[in-house]
C-alpha cells in the first residue's frame, strides 16, 4: 500500500514545475543584460567615431586659419580627443598637412571594445580638409 504511494509521490516530484519560473527569469535577465551591454558598447564606438570626426574637422579648421600651422592643427585635434574620447586617446594617430590651398587633418583610430569579449576592434581613418586662409 505504501509502495504505490511512494511511486506516485516520485512521479509527482518529477513532473513538478515549481522553481522553473526562477530559472527562466534568470536566463531572461542574463540575455537582457548581455543585449544592453552589446548595445552600449556599439553606441560608445559610434560616439567615439563622431568625436574623432569632430576632432579632424576642428583640427583642419584651426590649422587653416591665417597664421595657423601643422602643429596648431595636430594640437587642436589631440586636445579634443583627450577631452571627449579619453579612453581611446592612446589608439589614435593625428597627422596634419598644410598646403597653399588646403589644410588636411587625418586621424587613424583603432577602437577596442570596452570589454574585449564583446567583439572585434574597429579600425578606421577619417580625414577632414579645410581651405587654407592666405597669410596677409
Amino acid at each position: 500500500m505504501f509502495r504505490g504511494r511512494e511511486r506516485d509521490l516520485r512521479q509527482a516530484a518529477v513532473r513538478d514545475e515549481s522553481g522553473s519560473a526562477v530559472i527562466v527569469t534568470l536566463m531572461s535577465m542574463g540575455v537582457a543584460l548581455l543585449t544592453v551591454v552589446f548595445l552600449m558598447n556599439g553606441l560608445l564606438m559610434l560616439y567615439t567615431r563622431s568625436v574623432i570626426r569632430y576632432a579632424a574637422d576642428s583640427g583642419a579648421q584651426a590649422g587653416a586659419l591665417s597664421g595657423g600651422t601643422v602643429t596648431t592643427c595636430a594640437d587642436t585635434a589631440t586636445a579634443i580627443i583627450e577631452e571627449l574620447a579619453h579612453y581611446h586617446r592612446k589608439s589614435t594617430q593625428v597627422t596634419c598637412t598644410r598646403g597653399p590651398d588646403t589644410t588636411t587633418a587625418s586621424i587613424g583610430v583603432r577602437l577596442a571594445p570596452l570589454f574585449p569579449a564583446l567583439g572585434p576592434s574597429w579600425s578606421f581613418t577619417t580625414r577632414a580638409t579645410s581651405v587654407t586662409e592666405p597669410v596677409p
